[in-house]
């Protein structure tokens, strides 16, 4: 991040409070530069530095659809890492447009930015389950692209597109239900995603893809358990094959509101359905957060679990929250560090010797 380099960050990306008390010549690229991502680079480095136990298998939220997985052997990867902004889609293009028939849908982001896509250090691979621009996206690939190594996976309408965007062959792998993958630390299966707005998302109005040319869902097995992550599928029957099939640990897929004549997102009930197809032990949503125009408590998804299976466990996270499986199975909702550890109260002014007089500062 830029304002480490001029010398007023801390270290981990966050900006100094004191210089924001200095008069000095300041131009929109300033601002830009030094208010985002809101986060800078501390999640970036946290993710860098710290160590995944054996046995256990650590997730970054990154707010909305993404996510960043590290396995005990160091493997990292992004799943439908979104980087951009607001936007708008119309209905030439826009699948969820279609489906309800909108000319165009506004899309005003809400969720923060707390990544910096330039300035990953480690990534072995970028996974995305489907074409859609919060999945499929051209300022995480971009960036990665100059900055890393990673490869970039996903089924053959996301591989299209990724295309367009001048990734290299080399760098690319096409997807399609039934694959393996052998990652570092990890196994990746690719199963059949449900995911009807995609089939219908940048293609002649009568001719939706297949579901497997148009998305796909990703099972990392690893030594920390099996986690599933399902894109922005909507609910199906078939789901409960592959409960039955394969063993999951945590199912994390979209939830949100749906506007009367819409549907984008699974409702809380929908999502309970398809955590008891999959027979998944934990639940998280996602996606539920980051649009201003499905955005939904995602209380009402842990009262319908509770009420009708209080086997399940559901996680709810917060924007950049880490969550650590098994360990944190049982935490029910993410709530941010105090730094509580950071504080000294023998040299403070209300209860010891000030810092100052001790020396300290």
């Amino acid at each position: 991040m830029a304002n480490n380099d001029k010398g007023i960050g801390d270290g981990r990306g966050i900006l100094r409070g004191d210089y924001l008390n200095e008069d000095r010549p300041l131009t929109r690229a300033d601002w830009l530069e030094e208010v985002f991502p809101e986060w800078g680079t501390l999640l970036n480095q946290q993710i860098e530095n710290d160590v995944v136990a054996p046995g256990t298998v650590a997730l970054w939220w990154l707010s909305g659809p993404s996510w960043c997985l590290k396995t005990s052997a160091g493997g990292v990867f992004l799943i439908d890492c979104y980087s951009g902004p607001s936007m708008y889609t119309s209905y030439a293009y826009c699948g969820v447009c279609r489906i309800g028939g909108a000319p165009t849908i506004n899309w005003i982001r809400l969720s923060p930015m707390v990544h910096d896509p330039w300035k990953f250090k480690t990534l072995d691979a970028s996974f995305m389950t489907h074409l859609h621009q919060d999945h499929c996206d051209i300022y995480t690939i971009k960036a990665t692209l100059a900055t890393t190594d990673c490869k970039y996976v996903g089924p053959m309408s996301t591989i299209l597109k990724t295309r367009r965007f001048q990734v290299p062959d080399a760098r690319i792998i096409q997807v399609k239900p039934g694959d393996e993958l052998p990652v570092r630390g990890a196994t990746v299966k690719v199963l059949t995603n449900y995911d009807d707005i995609a089939r219908r998302t940048g293609v002649p109005v009568d001719q939706p893809r297949t579901y497997g040319e148009a998305a796909v869902s990703y099972l990392f097995e690893t030594d920390g358990g099996n986690i599933l992550f399902l894109g922005d599928s909507l609910y199906h029957n078939g789901y409960k094959a592959i409960g039955d099939q394969y063993k999951i640990d945590v199912a994390i897929a979209d939830m949100g509101h749906n506007a009367p004549g819409a549907t984008d997102k699974m409702t809380p009930w929908d999502l309970f359905r398809v955590g008891q197809a999959l027979r998944t032990k934990v639940l998280i949503p996602d996606h539920y957060d980051n649009w201003a125009n499905t955005q939904l408590d995602p209380a009402q998804l842990e009262r319908i679990v509770k009420e009708n299976e209080p086997g399940m466990k559901t996680v709810i996270m917060q924007a950049g929250g880490k969550f650590v499986y098994p360990t944190d199975q049982n935490i029910g909702r993410y709530t941010y560090p105090d730094y509580r550890e950071w504080y000294r109260p023998e040299d403070s002014w209300q209860y010891g010797k000030p810092a100052e007089d001790a020396g300290l500062i």
